[in-house]
């Protein structure tokens, strides 16, 4: 058990697309490290829009300038999206970031909106290199984003990735993720 911390960076937590700022996971980040929640949207996540979930966390982190980003799913997402238009965030932490590169069928993914899952598709992801240092953890056993699309994203950004044997909400390691963020944070 880690005891809360205090950095000389600022620590933000984008949640996933179902979830909300104060989800289990938001309070554990919250509790652990300080980590600073952000509440991207006022409407039901079928109704979001992605560029305004960007525009609403640069609003957010507008006058930081030592940003450490940790996005879950869907968060991960706009956290690499945020930092793509904010070149002065330090590091990414990408929990199962729901990335989809550009050649994937989107017509073929279920329980989300097909304008969402266009807006997700940022070609810019793969071929512009983001400034900020990347992390990633994937769980083997995510039935929501395919570790190829992870993989895919990691050898375009050069980010470091790791794999642990969970789900997507990376429920078996729930407990150990402010610890394995706080080594991934202290390293860089």
């Amino acid at each position: 058990m880690c005891a809360p911390i205090t950095w000389f960076v600022m620590l933000y937590y984008i949640h996933g697309y179902l979830s909300e700022p104060n989800s289990a996971k938001g309070i554990l980040l919250r509790e652990k490290l300080n980590a600073i929640p952000i509440k991207y949207r006022d409407c039901l996540p079928e109704k979001l829009i992605i560029s305004d979930c960007v525009e609403r966390i640069l609003d957010y982190i507008k006058d930081d300038k030592e940003t450490i980003l940790i996005g879950s799913s869907l968060g991960g997402l706009l956290a690499a999206k945020t930092a793509i238009e904010k070149q002065d965030i330090k590091q990414l932490m990408l929990l199962n970031p729901a990335i989809i590169p550009i050649h994937v069928d989107i017509t073929k993914i279920k329980d989300m909106p097909q304008s969402i899952l266009k807006d997700m598709q940022d070609e810019r992801l793969f071929k512009e290199k983001i400034k900020a240092k990347i992390f990633i953890i994937a769980g083997t056993m995510d039935d929501t984003v395919p570790n190829e699309w992870v993989v895919k994203f990691a050898k375009a950004q050069q980010a470091t990735l790791r794999f642990l044997h969970d789900d997507h909400s990376l429920t078996q390691n729930i407990e150990k993720l402010p610890n394995l963020i706080k080594t991934v944070i202290l390293q860089q």
